[in-house]
């Protein structure tokens, strides 16, 4: 017991606790900055050792599709993007005004969460329980999307995605297009292949699979992860049952479009390179298809830059996780946007 006095006592006081609490905060700087290196360097997959064979083929594809360069637009040409309020992060301002520069002509619309939610109290009132009822912003952000498209059309796209080229030549095409997730990530997280990612969707009004993740949301409410209840796990779900009851065909008007990443998602979220690199190390333990993944990854590097038939890339913020602090302040969107709509103010 006097060892154990004596012990307390001494770290009791001050100059100790200081001392101890400097001490932590250097553990924890060390733990990230090591962390980060790690992060910054396993893009080196080359020197792992997994066999390539002379005949491979990377996952992807080889050649991109054509598309129609005239004809009538099957979806509206109308941007839909969301955020809090109408005071935007300063870093998601370079971004927003790709999509402006390359829609020329195109309608864009904001959603603050205070527009958001009159759309759902004007168009689907039954929704507003559940979409009050959400624990996180994302959640309602997920569900807003698929109301808007669904009533609306047109494209909505995250704020930190990047618009390289005009998306007119999907909209002569397709009726609805989804984009996925790059091929990797399925694979390397959980063993399977198309995720379906829903940072951009675009869709003509009242699309029956629109409808139908409408419809499905209070069912997945209870999910714990946000993922699960309103984001790419739950789209990547009820696509495949969309999928399992219709047999449209991709251009049909309830067709769905799944489009390669390498359109509109061509370059992997850094903060996976750790986990990839790890999983890649475990070669023999791997499913096929993880073999294969890891061979790409090998062959074509973790750091990748667009195509030149990408149409967009995203920058991976994971917004509704970000703990960063910025000294920028925000800018307003009318500021970006002139000619901004909100649907407060204004109808579509």
């Amino acid at each position: 017991m006097g060892q154990l006095k004596k012990f307390i006592m001494t770290v009791s006081k001050p100059d100790t606790l200081k001392t101890l609490c400097h001490a932590s905060i250097s553990l924890i700087f060390l733990h990230f900055l090591i962390k980060f290196e790690q992060i910054r360097q396993n893009g080196a997959f080359h020197y792992i050792d997994i066999p390539i064979e002379p005949d491979f083929v990377p996952l992807g594809i080889q050649e991109p599709q054509l598309f129609p360069s005239a004809g009538e637009s099957r979806i509206p040409h109308i941007i839909h993007q969301t955020w809090r309020s109408e005071e935007i992060p300063n870093k998601f301002s370079k971004w927003i005004q790709t999509w402006v520069k390359n829609h020329p002509g195109w309608t864009y619309y904001l959603w603050t969460d205070e527009s958001a939610r009159q759309l759902i109290k004007d168009r689907h009132p039954y929704l507003l329980k559940v979409f009050d009822g959400y624990s996180e912003g994302i959640r309602r952000a997920d569900a807003l999307r698929y109301v808007v498209l669904y009533e609306f059309g047109g494209v909505y796209a995250d704020m930190d995605l990047e618009s390289l080229k005009s998306l007119t030549p999907f909209t002569k095409k397709y009726a609805c297009f989804l984009p996925q997730e790059p091929y990797e990530h399925p694979i390397l997280d959980g063993n399977f292949e198309h995720l379906v990612i829903n940072a951009l969707m675009g869709c003509r009004p009242k699309h029956p699979f629109m409808k139908r993740l409408i419809d499905r949301l209070p069912a997945f409410q209870h999910m714990w992860s946000v993922l699960d209840s309103t984001g790419p796990h739950f789209v990547t779900s009820v696509y495949g049952d969309f999928k399992g009851d219709y047999s449209y065909p991709e251009m049909h008007e309830n067709g769905i479009y799944l489009a390669p990443s390498e359109y509109f998602f061509p370059t992997i979220d850094p903060a996976k390179f750790f986990h990839f690199h790890y999983q890649c190390r475990r070669w023999i333990q791997l499913s096929s298809i993880q073999k294969r993944a890891c061979k790409t990854l090998k062959v074509l590097g973790v750091k990748r830059k667009p195509l030149s038939f990408s149409y967009t890339d995203h920058h991976w913020e994971h917004t509704y996780i970000d703990l960063r602090i910025t000294l920028r302040g925000p800018i307003s969107i009318h500021k970006l946007v002139p000619r901004v709509n909100i649907y407060s103010y204004t109808s579509v």
